[in-house]
């Protein structure tokens, strides 16, 4: 971390080269990691209009393509027998892992002036702390590092240290990873929570995606967001794995393949010796979703390799890269190019009415400062949209009351805050409705009487 640099300053020269390390994972794992198995949204119904379905977890409600690849269609053939796997990756697993190798310009750009910022003798150490390399990683509950047994073993702080000790001390992390989160949340957040601080290179990872048009919309929108930021950042899409092969990579792969941007494949590095008998779940996954602390090293050195591969032929990388251009089509729709999250604290939201929804909510899933009631009631408020959503606490406890929401007093949408049979508690989040153009409505959220209920955020785009 950057204190870790201010701490040795006193030891620097100007001539000095430094090959330490400066930085822990302070922002991401288990200070964001959710603990249990990451869940899927409902959006894979793709209307907003359609009524809630019963949640699963993300190996349920996830892509549900076979990971099953006859031996002809791998880019890299299966190893001949068993994988130890402490001795990382083989070179087959690799070369599966690029799922679709993309654009690397820009990647190349951030790197050559990472290199240039730690070799700079005219720059003092003090300055190069403040004007770091940036390095941010959006995602769900792997990203968060759940089921880690230490924030210093995900992937996100293994991928920080090979960054400091091989490319440039001088850099700051941002891990903006929340248990059981998808892309229609991550580009409703990414603005605040990511692109505020201006990273250089930005990774994205959601397992909780479904390989459905919802998500291709989604996920569209968020990559869009992340190319057209000032500071032309380079942008890595990394895709994950159910134990049954569950991936949203073929999706996001249109995606990204439209736009030029590199999807590194987990899935595809593994579930092909897995389904060959030369590598067990176990070895590397803590569930059915979440990677134990090998599989976290395991992506680490597949990011690592693939990043490690732009600077190793750095000098190749030649022409400057272009800017995006805001006036490309984009294939969905840019449905969610405005997207933002509105509490009580924005002026996003006009409360006419609060009723009964005076409530502090709960604080342990990263978003204070809704509404909340512990004795049903009507909420009513005016905001401006053209599409609604709504970010809510489901909960296990069977006290939690369902929820009819109506847009200009027409009724739109009942939401059920219970998860009966869930895991635990979690933010859930659910497109409500979908206009033709951007208006000012009024929107009412009605709870039965004695029951319990949380907005935590309004999903405005």
């Amino acid at each position: 971390m950057i204190k870790k640099i201010l701490a040795a300053l006193t030891a620097f020269t100007l001539a000095a080269v430094c090959l330490a390390s400066c930085s822990g994972s302070d922002d991401g794992g288990e200070s964001k990691a959710d603990n249990s198995t990451a869940a899927a949204s409902e959006q894979a119904e793709e209307s907003a209009a359609d009524s809630s379905a019963e949640e699963a977890p993300a190996d349920e409600s996830a892509a549900d393509e076979s990971a099953a690849q006859g031996s002809d269609d791998l880019k890299a053939p299966v190893n001949d027998g068993a994988i130890n796997i402490e001795e990382g990756p083989t070179d087959n697993m690799i070369a599966r892992s690029v799922y679709f190798e993309g654009d690397k310009t820009r990647l190349a750009e951030k790197i050559k002036a990472a290199i240039e910022l730690q070799n700079d003798d005219s720059v003092s150490p003090q300055e190069k702390v403040d004007t770091p390399i940036k390095i941010a990683f959006l995602g769900d509950s792997i990203t968060a590092g759940s089921t880690t047994s230490s924030s210093q073993n995900t992937y996100t702080a293994q991928f920080e240290k090979w960054w400091e000790d091989n490319v440039c001390l001088f850099s700051k992390a941002t891990n903006a990873g929340i248990g059981a989160t998808d892309s229609y949340l991550g580009v409703h957040r990414v603005d605040a929570e990511v692109l505020a601080e201006k990273p250089d290179i930005i990774f994205i990872e959601f397992i909780n995606d479904a390989n459905t048009d919802f998500y291709k919309t989604t996920m569209d929108s968020l990559v869009r967001k992340c190319l057209a930021a000032e500071n032309n950042p380079a942008v890595v899409l990394i895709e994950m794995t159910t134990k049954d092969g569950g991936c949203p990579q073929d999706m996001h792969g249109e995606i990204a393949e439209y736009y030029g941007v590199p999807v590194i494949s987990y899935h595809d590095a593994i579930m092909p010796e897995i389904e060959a008998g030369n590598l067990a779940w176990e070895t590397t996954q803590a569930d059915e979703v979440h990677p134990n602390d090998a599989g976290h090293t395991l992506l680490a050195q597949l990011l690592i390799d693939f990043v490690g591969g732009v600077k190793d032929d750095i000098d190749s990388y030649t022409e400057a890269s272009t800017p995006f251009d805001a006036s490309m089509e984009s294939p969905t729709g840019d449905k969610y190019a405005d997207a933002v999250l509105a509490d009580k604290n924005s002026d996003l939201v006009n409360v006419t009415d609060a009723g009964s929804f005076t409530n502090d909510t709960t604080v342990l899933w990263n978003f204070p400062n809704g509404w909340a009631t512990k004795d049903g009631g009507t909420f009513t408020c005016e905001m401006e949209f053209k599409n609604l959503g709504m970010l809510l606490l489901k909960g296990v406890g069977g006290n939690m009351g369902a929820a009819t929401i109506s847009v200009d007093g027409e009724e739109v949408k009942v939401i059920d805050g219970n998860f009966e049979g869930g895991w635990g508690d979690y933010a859930y989040n659910e497109e409500i409705v979908s206009f033709d153009e951007k208006a000012k409505h009024t929107v009412s959220v009605t709870v039965e009487d004695g029951k319990y209920f949380e907005i935590l955020r309004w999903m405005l785009s």
